[in-house]
């Protein structure tokens, strides 16, 4: 696998073989961590790369929650795959955007930007968490530009972990308050945005985020592609097996 870009900041990546996978959400459950763990050890198997497209935990708090019990099992797993040589890349969700440098040196984890370009079996897919498709729902663009600003990252650094706690807190509440008010409509991936990608030269388009799966052939200025709306990985452990370009839907948990 080869990638471009420094390690927080990951534009593009080789694969010929991989499993891509989405929400996980880890939260130091023993099932969540027996997923996490299967995952891993099926691409150990597959001699595959990883690719985790956001949400991998169900809320990171930023370096000082690597010191939890709860996390420590999960951080082992992560470790121990990447000590067996396979690589592993998590892109940040809405949920564990404060994935960083620290949380790399810990697992060996390449921790990678808003999105990242593989290149496969001759094709060229786009691989995203997905938030950033959801265009109508203004107010969560605008508070995701807030809480992955410079300022906020400095700030959370510095607070002890229950205030972070505190924090994570306030804003899942303030999430859920403002899902159950909105028009459903205003929370899907925006086809245009999605369609722009495809012309501009991407074969596929991969995302999770919605927890609706879906496949759709879009087309748009005679470019045609796919896109992918992941399941989320939590439910029965919906993952994609990729060889050369080619693309396998498997599951863990029937």
């Amino acid at each position: 696998m080869s990638h471009s870009g420094t390690a927080t900041a990951i534009d593009s990546t080789t694969s010929r073989r991989c499993v891509i996978a989405a929400d996980l959400h880890c939260d130091g459950s023993a099932r969540r961590l027996a997923l996490l763990e299967a995952l891993l050890r099926s691409c150990q198997e597959l001699d595959a790369d990883c690719y985790l497209l956001g949400d991998l935990f169900d809320v990171w708090l930023g370096p000082g929650q690597l010191s939890l019990p709860q996390t420590r099992r999960e951080v082992e797993a992560l470790q121990r795959a990447v000590q067996s040589q396979i690589d592993v890349v998590v892109i940040p969700g809405n949920r564990d955007f404060l994935l960083d440098e620290e949380f790399e040196r810990a697992t060996g984890v390449a921790v990678g930007g808003d999105h990242l370009l593989l290149e496969t079996g001759n094709q060229r897919w786009h691989l995203s968490h997905g938030d950033l498709f959801g265009t109508d729902d203004v107010g969560y663009q605008r508070l995701r530009k807030v809480v992955r600003s410079r300022w906020f990252r400095l700030l959370v650094r510095r607070l002890p972990l229950f205030l972070c706690r505190a924090l994570a807190t306030f804003l899942r509440r303030r999430s859920r308050r403002s899902l159950q008010r909105k028009d459903p409509g205003r929370i899907q991936p925006n086809r245009e945005v999605v369609e722009q990608l495809l012309e501009s030269g991407f074969d596929r388009v991969v995302c999770g985020h919605y927890h609706r799966p879906s496949e759709e052939l879009l087309e748009r200025g005679g470019s045609v592609g796919i896109f992918t709306v992941l399941e989320a990985f939590e439910e029965r452990g919906a993952h994609l097996f990729i060889e050369d370009g080619k693309l396998e839907l498997r599951y863990l948990e029937s």
